[in-house]
């Protein structure tokens, strides 16, 4: 019988390698022995989209248990827009550099913050918030309502100046807080909150990565130098051209030297004698690529996990030793490496973006 086929990261055929559940159990000794099990077949994991550069770590399908994070490493370009006001047709846009794939980090979690401000003598704003001019049809309906909430708001107004005055005298008349107390009660402030808008989101992810052979090992210096180089500033001139003339340009540069990470590494020592001529010559700096992370099992979306949005790198952190003490093989590259990205969302998230599975 032959086996199942799929596609692999690259799109090409691949036999199937995942196996999610046991179909048949066989007993093949006395009770207690070792059973032999029949597992049903899943199709491995394949990309949602092709990318200029692919990184992937483990190398097979299925050491990561077919849970996987796809990380999307996106450019920012500057675009022409339909001139609106003179000179105001420039805009930002984003294009695909690569992508990332890595196993499920080592732990995580999403939060939906809101922004609130306690406020006192809320009556005015309840008064204010009645005040929908926009739903006012005719000039006589117009007027009529704008004299009510007027009217209203004066006299929302002068209760509240009535309480403010009557704490005033309250404080002048009573010499300490308790005081204030002395009637067996307090003045009514008012309170509640007033919402100043959403937050944006942050995210921590974090990797701990060991090389099963020296291609694992490849790979996993390839990503580092990609994170590394895709959150750092690209150098560019006075008026944001040369010697870099575009941040997109950069960045496909920056994903062929990851891919290559030998050929850099071999030139490493050129690095420290081009730092002054760089700083010299620095004019503006490029916006760094951004990167929005996904969530996949099997070959689609984790519908049980949410996506975190187009994000900048806050910061990339690589530790060589998590395991507290240096351990490295005979050619000097460590045995275990843990990498942590630091990531803040770059726009909020809204209740349009919620969705029961995939969503954000």
């Amino acid at each position: 019988m032959a086996r199942p086929t799929g596609r692999n990261f690259a799109g090409e055929p691949t036999e199937f390698k995942g196996y999610s559940k046991v179909i048949e159990r066989v007993t093949s000794g006395p009770a207690g022995g070792p059973a032999v099990d029949t597992f049903e077949a899943v199709e491995v994991m394949g990309p949602k989209a092709p990318a200029p550069k692919t990184f992937k770590f483990p190398l097979d399908d299925i050491s990561a248990g077919n849970f996987w994070t796809r990380l999307v490493v996106n450019s920012w370009v500057p675009m022409k827009t339909p001139e609106i006001e003179k000179g105001a047709n420039h805009a930002l846009t984003t294009t695909l550099i690569a992508q990332i794939w890595l196993p499920m980090p080592l732990s995580l979690s999403t939060a939906y913050n809101q922004n609130y401000t306690e406020s006192d003598n809320m009556m005015l704003n309840r008064a204010q918030m009645n005040a929908n001019v926009g739903d006012m049809k005719g000039f006589g309906n117009t007027f009529m309502k704008a004299a009510s909430v007027v009217g209203s708001q004066a006299k929302v107004a002068g209760t509240a100046a009535l309480n403010e005055g009557a704490a005033f005298v309250s404080a002048i008349a009573n010499v300490n807080n308790s005081g204030k107390m002395n009637l067996g009660s307090v003045m009514n402030q008012q309170m509640g909150l007033v919402y100043d808008g959403a937050t944006l989101r942050s995210h921590t992810l974090s990797w701990r990565m060991t090389p099963k052979d020296r291609a694992e090992q490849k790979e996993i210096q390839k990503i580092i130098f990609a994170l590394k180089k895709f959150s750092s500033p690209v150098v560019k001139g006075p008026l944001g051209g040369e010697p870099v003339s575009s941040s997109k340009e950069a960045h496909m540069k920056a994903a062929e030297e990851a891919a290559a990470a030998d050929a850099v590494r071999a030139k490493a020592g050129t690095a420290v004698s081009n730092a002054g001529g760089s700083m010299r010559n620095i004019g503006r700096l490029g916006i760094p690529a951004t990167v929005n992370a996904e969530f996949w099992y099997g070959g689609k979306l984790n519908p049980h996990l949410f996506q975190i949005k187009d994000s900048f790198i806050l910061s990339v952190e690589v530790n060589y030793t998590p395991t507290g003490t240096w351990n490295a093989y005979e050619d000097g590259a460590p045995i275990e490496t843990q990498i942590t990205v630091n990531l803040k969302e770059n726009a909020i998230v809204t209740a349009e973006d919620i969705k029961e599975a995939g969503g954000y």
